[in-house]
């Protein structure tokens, strides 16, 4: 699923596509909100707000350029970030940072500013980019760079597609063959909340030569099943565990080839069935398979260790879900971590709104982000970014109690000195 872009109000797209949406716009009589996607619709059954109208950039993903001189790549907004890496691969080339599915659009993820596991090393998507090309809210055309209008520049990375629509991108490369470059998993496992903070602090601000690395926690609501003989209900207890996966450059030998392909087979089998296993009763499936993909297999390529996430989150993770992204500095990582997860569990107690709680967390290094807090007037400091995935039982997230999330989630921004990743609006 690609990241769109969304503006509003009296927007336009360039050249072929600026008559549609004034066609849109001009049939309503007045200015809507607009979306902007660059790649497929939305899954997992999600519509867009009425009154909003959507414009495809699926046809603008066109790979323009590359320079090997200076190891750039020229690419418009609408070219999918795996199709622009196999095409860097052929010259030994590829990019350093990639959105975990294999569909996110350069210009999505660059509207969004874009991380991954490899964070912690180059940073943010938007530390990758050496200028773009734009059209803005009043429908004129501009560039901006690194070295030119750098205000602007930083008002549209990051923005959502808010302050202009992303049409055509330059971007960084570097010497790599992520086919033929072998990762092996040094992976520690906790079924200790507080052990696996501070283990994932520790690894962040001491990453040594991980190329990749990845924290992830899971912890479940009790399970009501029903007895299978007589009436009412068996309550099993909560399932919590975690993995902290830092993964290294290796060697490859016959050995780990084949546990490379034996790996491959498993976690696609254990997609498909996280995929089939629709409804109500098949939920302890996909939580099964959701847990076993969660642990990082022992050897595997660069190319499939960033995509590792695809088959976990678009496989396991389907159905209604509150989500929320973190930046937190690392002076306040542990802190702004414990909050977050006793704010969804305490509320989990109280309504029974969320069933599996789940984070993600790895390390960020980034200009663009110290930058963007110096500007907020917060410590111009390294951070980690924090992730929440909370399942949603159907009906029981009010919109007052939405609010009280939300209010407590800015409560413990503003004071860790954290700030919030905006994946879309």
């Amino acid at each position: 699923m690609s990241t769109p872009q969304t503006v509003s109000a009296e927007e336009y797209l360039p050249r072929d596509t600026a008559d549609v949406v004034r066609t849109v716009r001009d049939s309503r009589g007045r200015a809507e909100r607009l979306t902007v996607r660059g790649g497929e619709p939305l899954e997992d059954s999600l519509t867009l707000p009425d009154q909003r109208a959507v414009v495809s950039l699926r046809r603008m993903n066109s790979v323009l350029d590359i320079n090997l001189g200076r190891r750039t790549v020229r690419v418009q907004a609408g070219a999918k970030l795996s199709d622009i890496d196999r095409r860097l691969g052929a010259h030994g080339l590829g990019l350093p940072i990639v959105g975990d599915h294999r569909d996110i659009t350069a210009g999505g993820f660059a509207s969004v500013g874009g991380v991954s596991s490899a964070s912690h090393r180059y940073g943010l998507f938007s530390d990758q980019i050496v200028d773009l090309e734009y059209v803005d809210p009043d429908g004129r055309i501009g560039t901006c760079g690194r070295n030119h209008h750098t205000e602007r520049f930083h008002r549209i990375l990051g923005a959502g597609g808010r302050a202009g629509i992303i049409t055509a991108l330059t971007l960084d490369a570097v010497d790599i063959d992520k086919d033929h470059t072998w990762l092996t998993t040094d992976a520690d496992r906790f079924l200790d909340f507080d052990s696996f903070v501070e283990h994932a602090h520790a690894e962040i601000m001491r990453p040594g030569n991980a190329a990749l690395q990845v924290g992830r926690w899971v912890d479940t609501a009790p399970l009501k099943v029903a007895r299978p003989v007589g009436t009412g209900h068996v309550q099993l207890g909560t399932v919590r565990f975690g993995q902290w996966s830092s993964l290294y450059p290796t060697t490859p030998t016959r050995s780990l080839r084949a546990r490379r392909e034996v790996g491959t087979r498993t976690r696609k089998s254990l997609g498909a069935i996280a995929s089939h296993a629709g409804g109500k009763a098949g939920m302890p499936v996909r939580n099964a398979a959701a847990g076993a993909l969660m642990f990082a297999p022992k050897v595997l390529t660069l190319r499939d260790a960033e995509y590792l996430a695809d088959t976990v989150i678009s496989s396991s993770e389907r159905g209604p879900a509150y989500r929320v992204g973190i930046f937190a500095p690392l002076s306040t990582y542990a802190s702004v971590f414990y909050r977050l997860h006793d704010l969804f569990s305490g509320h989990r107690e109280r309504t029974g709104c969320f069933t599996v709680i789940s984070a993600m967390t790895y390390g960020v290094r980034s200009t663009y982000l110290r930058a963007e807090a110096a500007a907020r007037n917060l410590p111009a400091e390294d951070h980690g970014l924090i992730t929440f995935t909370c399942r949603l039982r159907p009906s029981a997230l009010p919109s007052e109690l939405l609010r009280d999330i939300v209010s407590g989630i800015d409560e413990i921004c503003a004071s860790e000195h954290a700030m919030r990743y905006e994946s879309a609006d």
